[in-house]
């Protein structure tokens, strides 16, 4: 929440880029009801004052966050089509493989 509120003080100042990020790490040992909460505030707020929120999580955390009914956060408006895996010889990162 420090962030948030620092982002908007720095946006209203003129003083501060109009972006957040923030790593998965950040969400550790919360709970998913939570952590749909603190996307659904930040969603709303960057919506509502025009900056960019960035949020990267493990692929499989979205699920558990959409998956619980109280407070559900909806990803599909604002996930990437963009992949990264380690499935296919394909995958990678920036074309570099860590096998």
């Amino acid at each position: 929440m420090l962030d948030l509120v620092c982002t908007l003080a720095a946006i209203k100042a003129g003083r501060g880029p109009r972006i957040l990020v923030h790593d998965s790490h950040l969400f550790d040992a919360i709970d998913s009801r939570q952590v749909a909460s603190c996307l659904n505030i930040g969603a709303r707020l960057a919506d509502a004052h025009g900056f960019q929120y960035i949020v990267a999580l493990n692929s499989d955390f979205p699920d558990s966050v959409e998956a619980q009914s109280d407070g559900a956060f909806d990803a599909g408006p604002y996930t990437l089509d963009q992949r990264r895996t380690d499935e296919t010889d394909t995958g990678g990162l920036f074309g570099f493989r860590f096998d």
